[in-house]
C-alpha cells in the first residue's frame, strides 16, 4: 500500500513540472514563465521561489509542459515568433506568427482622415447689416387702374399730364436699410473649400426719396383736393400729405453658400438665395385744411368735408431672390455686395376717408422692389 501511495506521488510530481530539452541533450525542470523572441524565462522547479533563470532560445529543442502539451523549437521558428507565454496561466503559450508572402495580411482599421485647419464642422450664425441702395424702378409704377368715383388713380392723372408717370405711383424709394440673422450650415467641406447652405431671415426698409415727397405734394394734393371740390361743387377740400409711404420687406430664404480660405486670416465668400418675401408699405396720410366745411344736406342729412384721406396699403407676400459675395476675416467678420430683387407684384390699396359714397374703394398699384446693399457681419 505504501508502495502504491509513493507512486502516485511520483507520477504527479512528473507532471506537474515544464521540461526544457536543451539541443546539449541536457533538460531542466522548471516552471516557465515566459517566452519571447529570444529567450525563455523560468524558476527551477525545486527553487520556485529563488531566482529567474534564462536560456536563449536557439539552445531549446523543446518544452514539455505540465499538461502534456509540447512546444518544439528550430532556427526559423525563433526568428519568426514574436510573442510570448502568459506567466499566469499553464495552459500552452499563444505564439503570434509573421505572415507568409502568400497569405494576405489581416485589415488594419484605416486611421481617420486629419480635418483641415479651416473645416469648421459645426453650424455658424451671423448678424448682418448695412445699406440698401434702390435699383431700378423701386416703388415706382406706370400703369394705372379703376378708381372711386368712376375715373381713374388722382394722382396718375395729373403725374401723366405733366409727363411724370414713371416716377409717381407708390414712391420712389431712397437709400434704406437692409439687416438679416443667417445660420451657415457645412454641408461638405475639401480642404481650404466649404460648401454649405444659409438659411436667412432678413429685413429691407427703404423711404422715398425728397425729390418724390415733392412730387407726391405736387401731384397728389392739388389732385385729391380738386377732384373732391368738383365733384361736391364747394370749396371745402384743400388736403396736404403729412405722411409718406415707406417700404418694408420681410424674407425668409435658403440657398448654398461656397467658403475658400486662401489663409487662416481670409476668404473668399459666395451665396445665393430664394425665398418668400412679405411686401408692406405704410399708409399715405392727408389732412384737410377746410375738413369740417359744410358741403350741403343730402337726403335730409348734413354732410361736411372730412378731415383726413388716407390710402392704406395692404401686405402681400411675392417671391425673392438675393445674389452676392465678399470676404470673411479671421473667420468671425465679414463684409459684402448683395444684390435683392422681388418679382413685380399687384399691391392693393384702400382709400379711406368719411362722406365718400359706396364707402371704401379698392385700387392697386404694380409695386417693384429690388436693391444692392454693402453688408457688414459678425459671425459666431
Amino acid at each position: 500500500m505504501a508502495l502504491i501511495v509513493l507512486l502516485l506521488c511520483l507520477a504527479g510530481t512528473a507532471v506537474s513540472q515544464d521540461v526544457i530539452l536543451k539541443k546539449d541533450n541536457t533538460t531542466i525542470v522548471s516552471k516557465v514563465l515566459e517566452i519571447s523572441s529570444s529567450e525563455i524565462k523560468y524558476k527551477k522547479w525545486s527553487n520556485q521561489e529563488g531566482p529567474t533563470y534564462s536560456i536563449s532560445r536557439s539552445e531549446v529543442i523543446s518544452i514539455t509542459y505540465q499538461n502534456g502539451n509540447v512546444d518544439r523549437f528550430t532556427e526559423s521558428s525563433s526568428q519568426q515568433d514574436n510573442i510570448l507565454i502568459n506567466p499566469n496561466s499553464y495552459s500552452k503559450p499563444v505564439f503570434t506568427q509573421q505572415h507568409s508572402p502568400n497569405t494576405a495580411p489581416p485589415q488594419q482599421p484605416t486611421p481617420d482622415k486629419p480635418k483641415s485647419p479651416y473645416s469648421r464642422g459645426h453650424v455658424q450664425f451671423s448678424l448682418n447689416g448695412g445699406v440698401a441702395i434702390p435699383m431700378g424702378k423701386f416703388g415706382t409704377t406706370t400703369e394705372r387702374y379703376t378708381s372711386f368715383y368712376d375715373f381713374c388713380v388722382p394722382f396718375q392723372i395729373f403725374a401723366e399730364l405733366l409727363g411724370n408717370a414713371s416716377q409717381v405711383g407708390v414712391g420712389a424709394a431712397r437709400t434704406g436699410f437692409n439687416g438679416s440673422l443667417k445660420l451657415h450650415c457645412p454641408l461638405y467641406e475639401n480642404g481650404k473649400s466649404i460648401v454649405g447652405m444659409p438659411l436667412k431671415i432678413g429685413v429691407l426698409y427703404n423711404g422715398i426719396s425728397d425729390s418724390e415727397k415733392q412730387t407726391f405734394k405736387s401731384i397728389l394734393e392739388p389732385a385729391v383736393s380738386e377732384t373732391m371740390n368738383e365733384g361736391y361743387g364747394v370749396y371745402g377740400f384743400d388736403f396736404s400729405v403729412t405722411k409718406f409711404p415707406s417700404y418694408y420687406n420681410f424674407s425668409a430664404m435658403m440657398g448654398i453658400d461656397y467658403t475658400y480660405y486662401f489663409n487662416k486670416s481670409i476668404a473668399l465668400l459666395a451665396e445665393a438665395n430664394i425665398g418668400l418675401n412679405i411686401n408692406h408699405v405704410t399708409a399715405i396720410e392727408m389732412n384737410n385744411r377746410l375738413g369740417g366745411t359744410y358741403l350741403g344736406t343730402y337726403s335730409s342729412t348734413p354732410v361736411y368735408s372730412m378731415k383726413e384721406f388716407n390710402f392704406i396699403y395692404k401686405t402681400k407676400a411675392n417671391f425673392t431672390y438675393e445674389i452676392g459675395g465678399g470676404f470673411l476675416l479671421f473667420d468671425h467678420f465679414s463684409i459684402g455686395l448683395f444684390y435683392t430683387g422681388n418679382s413685380p407684384i399687384q399691391l392693393s390699396y384702400d382709400v379711406d376717408a368719411a362722406n365718400i359714397s359706396g364707402g371704401e374703394s379698392q385700387l392697386a398699384q404694380k409695386l417693384q422692389v429690388s436693391s444692392l446693399s454693402i453688408q457688414l457681419g459678425v459671425h459666431f
